[in-house]
């Protein structure tokens, strides 16, 4: 599928990882902990002495022009070594929508910074009380035509690395009385700018994945507006369309199924039907869903409407990565357990993300939505 310099690039990637994973790294990459962050700000740096944090922008923004397989292969080849170091937020989000709808003042100041490793983008569109109804946006922006500036109020929650970003991408509601998908604007702030606390989120364990970002009067320059004042519905929609790939499910998909083949190999029951059929079956899955999230990622190259495309490969992707690791799950059967304690590494490993990616079918756009855009957006069924 790829040709002879892009296997050599995933070759050279590989062996940037190797330089710096521990031996035999076993865990999904956790930014919120401060070694797997230190780990992601060296591996960034690397990345970037060699212009691969997006190898596929443009020269002038800190890439290499290559085409969009140079960022398949990455956000693959990371995902499958669970690696930290990959840039979701800046590389996969914020920065192709910047290329596509950004001002010049917007794409000098902001891709450089991504590029050159400098900079954590986090996003702020979820709200309390507002679930998967992204169209409910409640948080306000009062703009100020006289200055050229929005102050901005409101809260925003399950803030993926708020505590740790430096920037955020943030829908707001900057035409009064508007409603639903009217009047929202795109933004980009500071998160050092006055009036803004991040509160962690704790869950059940104890440990904070996501943040509360509270926003107190907090000014912005209106060159900070991503696209139109109060247009910024379709663009924000459009930034959810680059995010939802698949691509990081399928590169964990992949790892998972390899070991747990190896593992059966090593247990000598790899020569048993329901092993061989089960693997068969979720190979062949796998590989369906990966051409899907390739053509999803292509499509977006070369065509600029929002396709149903990415909601299809993210349904896909998540749904074979839960197989593949339920699979996993019952062939350890009682090395997994709650009582982490006594078992060994893959076996902990294959628990606790099993647990995680419960979260799958939410992270990026809920199973469900996603389903009705496909309907409605894709095939032009009726509500």
């Amino acid at each position: 599928m790829f040709n002879k310099e892009e296997l050599n690039f995933k070759k050279e990637l590989n062996s940037l990882i190797d330089k710096f994973l521990p031996e035999n790294w076993q865990k999904y990459p956790d930014e919120r902990l401060d070694y797997d962050w230190e780990l992601s700000q060296k591996i960034k740096k690397e990345l970037a002495k060699n212009k691969w944090i997006a190898p596929s922008w443009p020269k002038k923004y800190g890439g290499l022009d290559q085409g969009i397989s140079s960022s398949i292969i990455l956000s693959e080849t990371f995902a499958y070594r669970m690696s930290p170091g990959n840039d979701r937020f800046g590389v996969r989000m914020i920065g192709p929508t910047l290329l596509k709808y950004g001002s010049d003042y917007q794409k000098e100041k902001y891709l450089k910074e991504i590029t050159n490793g400098d900079v954590q983008w986090c996003q702020g569109y979820s709200e309390p009380n507002s679930g998967s109804d992204l169209a409910s946006i409640s948080t306000k922006g009062e703009y100020d035509e006289e200055n050229d500036t929005i102050t901005i109020n409101g809260t925003k929650v399950w803030t993926t690395l708020g505590h740790r970003a430096d920037r955020m991408f943030i829908l707001v509601r900057t035409l009064p009385d508007s409603s639903r998908h009217k009047g929202l604007s795109l933004i980009l702030i500071d998160m050092k700018d006055p009036g803004i606390k991040v509160n962690p989120i704790k869950n059940i364990s104890g440990s904070s994945s996501f943040n509360e970002v509270v926003l107190s009067n907090v000014k912005t320059s209106g060159k900070n507006v991503v696209g139109k004042l109060h247009e910024g519905w379709m663009v924000a929609l459009d930034l959810l369309n680059f995010e939802r790939s698949g691509i990081d499910y399928i590169g964990w998909a992949e790892r998972c199924l390899d070991d747990v083949e190896e593992y059966c190999n090593e247990k000598k029951i790899l020569s048993r039907d329901d092993i061989k059929i089960n693997i068969a079956s979720l190979r062949s899955s796998l590989e369906s869903a990966k051409i899907m999230t390739y053509k999803a990622l292509w499509i977006k190259t070369i065509d600029e409407k929002i396709h149903m495309e990415p909601s299809m490969s993210k349904l896909l992707a998540t749904e074979i990565n839960i197989k593949i690791h339920d699979f996993a799950f019952d062939i350890l059967s009682k090395k997994v357990t709650i009582n982490t304690s006594n078992q060994d590494e893959f076996a902990k490993r294959i628990f606790k993300n099993r647990l995680f990616f419960i979260s799958g079918g939410i992270l990026g756009g809920t199973t469900e939505i996603q389903k009705n855009i496909i309907a409605q957006r894709g095939l032009g069924l009726p509500k």
